[in-house]
């Protein structure tokens, strides 16, 4: 249809709505020598939208004011306007014109101002624009890296243009076309659309379907924008502490947001640290289902695969990335896997550092323009590998917070393994088969859940608790014999962790990827005393004991114990200074290398080895019949609770009669570095 000035007319919104009987064609001009149809054609058709969709979407962001001085001209007013992203640039361009008064001037973006010359022509360009009483506009997806700084500090006013919503685009539709009933748009139908997909699916001569329809089909195109319709409830996540806690707190504040309540607050970004399968992917989700945002989802090997692999290439699409999060707002952005991008600290001297760098800068540029213009994008990354992530993206700022998910505990596999089974076995005791899953993650849960009804279905019967036991605990590959030494080791970690006060959460022979057996134990603080690290490694050395005193002797199967144990040690005389020494050679984690380069402080690491592997078989050789009793225990249930070890242990006392609590105040004796640590002080957050 073409726009005219009417007596028979209605307006929606700033454009002019011809009533229905008029014809459903736009007015085209007769074609010149110099330009086709189709040429003009699509000029109309530019012009229909300008006025249909970024003209209405401007008016709104200005607000009465604003619109109302720029109309006037009768002050010099210097406008910053943030664009959904780089595409939507030339229409609000043209849709400011034509709102404001004539000597209105608009300054385009620029992707070079990183160039002193045209950083230089930028501020003048603005600055003498100003000074001689020019109104000036500058718009661009991205301000603060595309305006000049000049034109930033003198704004008067920043606005930030919204993405048209489906009200607006049905009313689009309808003045467009008359062809066709009216339609209804939903969020989905829209999701993750820029300019040009509009542009494309307002077509001259088309029905309003046609057009809903080709818009919905350009959502659908779109990779990363989805809607997590098929998450689970966010009040059903069981295990997740804090994460869940956050994640409700975000739900709040979009709310709030919605309801005009916390329209200034920039919503908090995290970062989700954890192992593989504790849900962190369905944490974003679920968060996204409950605020009713749409879900945009990248990784860095995402931006591989969809280019070249060329550097060029990958940090444009990482820059769609972010376009798309313009474009898309208000939004959940999860970033997955954001270890792949290496931090800058490992690239230090490396040939990749020039590949990498700009990829990094780019990230964190990014990052802070998005949090900038974009306060209502919820913004959540994920990783297995924390330490890997480069500092200047986890400080806060660009990721406010670091959220460790670990591996649910016994209580909470069993709300896990509740919710999967959906009311089944409603009635049945699912502490040993939490107790069996202890150390694994949910991902690991649904996966016995779904076995177990397998085998149930196959049998042709319901489900019942043996089949999930039986999937909890595949068969055993192990001998008789080898499955002996595992228990007489695992027995030994778990009674010397009772013994030296920390809190057993329980002890299984269970084969979870390499390791034969798993010991697990409450945290034992937040202060790494000499006592608490040394305590430590006795517990970790405390299998090897039991292989030397009751079992077959030491074997290569204590591999991961005595790493852990080098470790902790190095770290305490590199970095703690809870050694001889006060001097802070390395970080914790890279403590354990010195010994590989420095002979003198390799043997003060084995002389504490070979001292506190000796007093960790003195207490398995006090504690030798709990030890056994608690082996015999784990080779029949092959899995035990803390309480039922501290009830072994409780009814098999130690074989010398030592008094009070002698075992512990020995496994701290002897030490020729020994400190005195009676005046601590209070405890520091870790």
């Amino acid at each position: 249809m073409s726009i005219r000035n009417l007596t028979n007319t209605s307006t929606v919104d700033d454009f002019v709505v011809e009533p229905e009987d008029r014809d459903s064609s736009p007015d085209l001009q007769a074609p010149s020598g110099h330009e086709s149809l189709l040429a003009q054609a699509r000029s109309r058709q530019r012009l229909s939208l300008r006025e249909l969709l970024a003209k209405p979407l401007l008016r709104q962001a200005l607000g009465p004011d604003l619109l109302r001085r720029l109309k006037r001209g009768s002050s010099t007013l210097a406008l910053v306007v943030a664009a959904p992203s780089p595409a939507w640039v030339a229409p609000l361009s043209e849709a400011i014109k034509d709102l404001a008064f004539q000597g209105l001037r608009v300054i385009s973006p620029s992707e070079r101002l990183s160039r002193p010359e045209e950083q230089i022509y930028r501020a003048d360009e603005a600055a003498k624009a100003l000074a001689k009483g020019v109104t000036i506009a500058g718009i661009a997806a991205d301000p603060s890296r595309e305006l000049s700084q000049v034109l930033l500090a003198a704004a008067d006013a920043t606005v930030i243009v919204p993405v048209p919503g489906a009200a607006l685009v049905e009313q689009a539709i309808h003045a467009f076309s008359r062809k066709g009933k009216p339609v209804t748009l939903s969020a989905r139908d829209l999701a993750g659309l820029d300019w040009m997909d509009y542009y494309a699916a307002f077509r001259p001569g088309s029905t309003r379907q046609a057009i809903a329809t080709r818009l919905a089909r350009a959502a659908g195109a779109r990779t990363g924008v989805t809607f997590a319709e098929d998450a689970p409830p966010l009040e059903t996540l069981i295990g997740y502490g804090e994460a869940r806690t956050w994640a409700k707190q975000i739900v709040c504040e979009v709310e709030d947001r919605r309801a005009g309540r916390a329209s200034g607050v920039t919503l908090e970004s995290a970062i989700l640290a954890g192992p593989p399968g504790t849900g962190k992917t369905t944490l974003a989700q679920a968060l996204a289902k409950r605020a009713g945002l749409q879900l945009v989802t990248t990784s860095v090997a995402g931006w591989f695969s969809a280019s070249d692999g060329h550097l060029g290439a990958v940090v444009k699409e990482q820059k769609r990335f972010f376009a798309t999060l313009r474009a898309t707002r208000p939004c959940v952005a999860f970033i997955d896997e954001i270890d792949a991008l290496p931090s800058r600290q490992s690239l230090n001297g490396s040939y990749n550092s020039d590949f990498w760098s700009p990829i990094i800068t780019g990230m964190l540029l990014g990052i802070d323009a998005l949090r900038q213009a974009c306060p209502d994008v919820v913004l959540i990354a994920a990783t297995n590998h924390l330490d890997r992530v480069d500092p200047a993206l986890r400080r806060p700022g660009r990721f406010d917070r670091l959220i460790e998910i670990a591996p649910p505990d016994v209580e909470g596999l069993i709300s896990i393994l509740r919710a999967h089974l959906k009311g089944e076995l409603a009635d049945t005791d699912l502490s040993l088969v939490a107790q069996l899953l202890l150390g694994r993650v949910g991902a690991d849960v649904v996966q016995v859940v779904n076995s177990a009804r397998r085998r149930a279905r196959l049998a042709g019967r319901a489900l019942t608790l043996d089949d999930l036991v039986i999937e909890a605990s595949p068969p055993e590959p192990r001998t008789p014999t080898e499955l002996r030494a595992c228990a007489i080791h695992e027995a030994g970690h778990a009674v010397v962790a009772v013994v030296l006060g920390r809190t057993l959460q329980g002890v299984s022979l269970q084969l979870v990827g390499a390791s034969g057996g798993m010991t697990r134990m409450g945290h034992p603080g937040f202060i790494p005393t000499r006592y608490v690290i040394e305590d430590n490694v006795i517990i970790g050395l405390a299998g090897r004991a039991a292989d030397v005193v009751l079992g077959a002797g030491a074997s290569a199967g204590a591999v991961s114990d005595l790493a852990v144990a080098t470790r902790e040690l190095s770290a305490l005389h590199a970095s703690f200074g809870l050694g001889k020494t006060l001097l802070h050679r390395t970080g914790v984690d890279d403590a354990s290398a010195l010994a590989r380069v420095d002979s003198r402080f390799a043997q003060r690491i084995e002389a504490d080895l070979q001292r506190l592997l000796d007093r960790a078989i003195m207490l398995v050789t006090e504690h030798r019949a709990a030890v056994l009793a608690v082996a015999e225990a784990l080779l029949a249930h092959r899995v035990l609770s803390g309480a039922q070890v501290q009830a072994v242990l409780e009814a098999h006392p130690p074989a010398a009669a030592a008094a009070d609590d002698a075992p512990a105040k020995a496994s701290r004796m002897g030490s020729e570095d020994a400190v005195d640590d009676s005046h601590e002080g209070t405890p520091l957050p870790g």
